[in-house]
């Protein structure tokens, strides 16, 4: 599981931001991997960030296989790669 994790955390940290993308590689270093995966997703739906089918097809397994099915309709909230995102500044980085 912790591979997988990293092999999404690369995948999306282009659109997570730096300190953002930092934090789920701390938290996945301390085993912490529930935490990880739902950070990532609420990060990337908050920012509307788009994922591409892949992405969201590795979340999901990675939801169920967690047994963390509460993440399912923010993962669902992000949109598909191509889409362009009505909010923001378009860059996908999340904000504070």
């Amino acid at each position: 599981m912790r591979g997988q994790l990293f092999s999404l955390l690369i995948a999306v940290e282009d659109r997570l931001g730096r300190e953002e993308a930092q934090w789920v590689h701390h938290v996945i270093d301390v085993d912490e991997y529930g935490l990880a995966l739902d950070d990532m997703v609420g990060i990337l739906a908050y920012a509307h960030a788009p994922v591409t089918d892949q992405e969201r097809a590795d979340m999901l397994a990675l939801a169920r296989r967690m047994q963390m099915d509460e993440l399912v309709p923010r993962v669902l909230q992000c949109p598909s790669a191509g889409q362009v995102s009505i909010t923001g500044d378009g860059d996908g980085a999340a904000r504070n």
